[in-house]
């Protein structure tokens, strides 16, 4: 009887063990799975902003009608590709071509952009509060 017992209980822990490789042998696979996923999508988006960059043009010279007025799409084109290798990586190449257009609307001629850098976020949540703390004030 108590050889019956013990050898329920190593059946019964035997099992368990199996389970719990069988288990971690599943999620092994998945997360090999997802990691290769995450790989090729990480080759695809840099296949794609290098063939961004490849596709830009140096800007040709300005003609003189687009020289008194609005920048031309390949001076656009040109200004968001010089600061495109500054960028983060979460502000994507059109976000870059407008800060650049809107730069060089603004100031009326070409201008270096040094950085660009997305806001903390938490820098948003303080502006917010110190907004809505000067409306309604402290009550008692």
């Amino acid at each position: 009887m108590i050889a019956a017992l013990t050898m329920d209980a190593v059946t019964y822990q035997v099992t368990g063990m199996c389970v719990v490789f069988c288990c971690l042998g599943f999620l092994c696979l998945i997360l090999t799975a997802s990691g290769a996923v995450a790989q090729r999508m990480e080759a695809r988006r840099k296949a794609r902003a290098d063939a961004a960059r490849a596709a830009i043009t140096p800007a040709a010279p300005v003609p003189a009608a687009a020289a008194a007025g609005e920048p031309t799409p390949a001076q656009v084109a040109a200004l968001a590709a010089g600061i495109y290798d500054t960028a983060a990586s979460a502000i994507t190449p059109e976000i870059v071509a407008v800060i650049a257009a809107t730069v060089r609307y603004t100031l009326g001629h070409d201008a270096r952009i040094l950085d660009i850098k997305p806001v903390d976020s938490a820098y948003g949540q303080g502006g917010r509060n110190a907004v809505m703390n000067s409306h309604f004030p402290v009550r008692r």
